[in-house]
């Protein structure tokens, strides 16, 4: 791994439109939001490959599963690459801290080819209730269905592209492969959000887990600029409660923000025992919170001083 490039997050990049918010009131922006990306050269090395980069103190060698999530196959995913639900998370995220409705509910991940719902339920549908009984998470999802038994039908009321189905949908319930007598509809769960007709497109691919994702939001739905005149890079994971955990080659992506010249820099606090800081010129700003990291921004955006953010412990 070695840095990689900044993409924008405003103006867009490789010819794409930036970010935009549709759905609620929206607002001019300033200043330059970036994402900061690491560059990976080879996803196989051998010794020879290894040793020498090992060395370099502009590279790091590490396992490739540090790029991916647990348990899936190692060349799964880019590095830094959000799945839709980090990304989603995110947008939940940013919609909380300007006080926009978020609810809670289960999203369709994958539909079996063999099972009931195919053909009737599609991925990224959202089901919002099973028969008379609401669901928020995919825990009270399976608690309604323990209701019902093999050959049921079960009436699911479903979101899909933001908009509620009408009828609901009719589902048969089949027994599960391991378990005769437990009924399944064939589909496969997450826990996700509903954000009240709000619609964001033109995130970066690589959104770096969505801290930047969720600034960008956050600026848009708010009235003036949250960046003033200054360049702001960072990468991170964001939870739907704003909370701020690290991501893979945190000095690798924060090289790439110091050789673009950026002002101020998001490091997730996470990552502060594993970076080498640096001496002078762009201020980075460890944050545990997108709360934190709003704050952060307005201060120095504002003209006060780098005492007034936090930073890694010496």
């Amino acid at each position: 791994m070695s840095a990689g490039s900044l993409v924008s997050v405003y103006d867009g990049d490789a010819g794409l439109p930036g970010l935009s918010v549709t759905g609620a009131d929206r607002y001019q922006v300033s200043g330059k939001l970036l994402v900061a990306s690491v560059a990976v050269t080879k996803q196989a090395v051998g010794l020879g490959d290894a040793l020498p980069a090992y060395y370099q103190p502009e590279r790091a060698v590490v396992p490739q599963v540090v790029s991916t999530p647990f348990g899936l196959p190692i060349p799964q995913i880019a590095m830094g690459q959000s799945t839709p639900e980090a990304q989603r998370a995110a947008e939940a995220a940013a919609l909380r801290a300007v006080d926009l409705p978020v609810e809670r509910a289960p999203r369709v991940v994958s539909v079996m080819a063999s099972g009931p719902s195919f053909g009737l339920l599609l991925p990224d549908d959202v089901i919002e209730m099973v028969g008379s009984t609401t669901v928020t998470t995919v825990a009270e999802f399976n608690q309604a269905m323990a209701s019902y038994s093999v050959a049921d039908t079960v009436q699911l009321t479903v979101t899909r592209g933001g908009e509620r189905l009408d009828p609901q949908i009719d589902v048969v319930a089949q027994a599960t492969f391991n378990q005769q007598q437990s009924p399944s509809l064939g589909v496969v769960l997450t826990d996700s959000f509903l954000l009240g007709g709000i619609d964001v497109k033109g995130a970066p691919t690589d959104i770096g887990g969505g801290l930047i994702l969720a600034i960008g939001v956050y600026d848009l739905l708010t009235p003036g600029s949250l960046l003033g005149n200054l360049s702001v890079a960072g990468a991170g994971i964001v939870d739907a409660n704003g909370v701020v955990s690290s991501v893979a080659g945190a000095n690798e992506r924060m090289d790439a923000a110091r050789a673009g010249g950026v002002d101020v820099y998001l490091l997730p606090r996470s990552s502060c025992p594993n970076v080498s800081l640096p001496q002078s010129g762009m201020v980075v700003v460890a944050v545990g919170t997108l709360a934190d990291a709003i704050q952060a921004i307005a201060t120095l955006a504002a003209g006060g001083s780098t005492s007034l953010v936090p930073t890694c412990p010496a």
